[in-house]
């Protein structure tokens, strides 16, 4: 996409998560190449584009942020911002001794890493395309010599500028992001108290529950004020007739936001799933029977 509409925002960050040896950094280091002049590659630290100073992103139609760490709480500003660079069109450049200016944003971002939950993913993302790399190929040396020798061919990137600017791309929709395995992984970690709580009450949230029920049974973690902005930007406040013997004339619901209720009924399919896993390995291992090993040495299972 970025190689037929040069300085045009795709609004998609790809992240790439697998372990070490499996090719993602021949991978981006070949796209970077192709796109010399116009790419910044190997950003290990993610404050160069969303610190004080994050002059880099000017004028890059691709960034590579390589061997990022989990993400932590810590970090949450860091994901704030990036989302910014991700979708804005325009970004506020500060660099060192220069006055700050206003620049065109035509910055595409690819992660890659080797652990689990490089970024933060919310529930209703639509940012992130995670895929996770085969290890199919990790100790085969002779195949990735044969890969590192075809790119050293003088050829070879004038042919792959071909081939991206023939490939046909006409029906391609970015906007509708392919829910992997590997994004729904880091959706699991990723989840806020408060996403917690309206999967763990969904039920009640799509019919309307009342305010005071909901302050009662908030997140430890979070302040009443915290729960309630946060609660207020993906729920619908609504107010309605109390019962006759409550003596209260009108009682406020929440009431989760229509276009939501798909991303959380997903999510707690997800969550049903792996709690029906955790039963059943849990019957398992109560099922274990210990046997007496008849040979000198220790109890074996069975």
């Amino acid at each position: 996409f970025i190689i037929q509409h040069p300085g045009v925002k795709s609004r998609v960050a790809i992240v790439i998560r697998g372990v070490q040896g499996t090719g993602k950094n021949t991978f981006t280091d070949v796209l970077c190449d192709l796109m010399a002049g116009y790419s910044a590659k190997n950003i290990t630290d993610i404050e160069e584009i969303t610190g004080n100073f994050n002059s880099v992103i000017e004028n890059k139609s691709l960034i590579i942020l390589n061997e990022l760490k989990n993400f932590t709480e810590q970090r949450a500003l860091n994901s704030n911002a990036l989302k910014s660079v991700i979708t804005d069109d325009v970004q506020r450049i500060n660099e060192k001794f220069v006055a700050r200016r206003d620049s065109q944003n035509v910055a595409n971002l690819i992660f890659i890493s080797n652990n689990y939950c490089p970024v933060k993913i919310e529930a209703t993302d639509r940012r992130y395309l995670v895929c996770q790399t085969p290890d199919a190929h990790r100790h085969n040396f002779e195949y990735f010599d044969k890969i590192h020798q075809a790119i050293k061919q003088a050829d070879f990137y004038d042919n792959l500028l071909t081939f991206f600017m023939k490939r046909d791309i006409s029906q391609a929709n970015l906007q509708v992001i392919p829910m992997t395995d590997a994004k729904k992984d880091i959706q699991k970690v990723s989840k806020s108290p408060v996403e917690n709580f309206v999967v763990k009450y969904l039920k009640q949230l799509k019919q309307g529950m009342e305010c005071n029920q909901a302050i009662d049974y908030k997140p430890k973690e979070l302040t009443e004020f915290q729960f309630k902005a946060q609660l207020k930007a993906i729920c619908d406040y609504e107010r309605k007739n109390a019962p006759k013997c409550s003596g209260m004339k009108k009682i406020g619901y929440y009431k989760l936001k229509p276009g939501l209720i798909q991303d959380y009924e997903s999510m707690k399919d997800e969550e049903n799933e792996i709690n029906d896993d955790d039963d059943n390995e849990e019957e398992d291992y109560i099922n274990i029977k210990i046997l007496p090993n008849d040979q000198d040495g220790d109890v074996i299972n069975q």
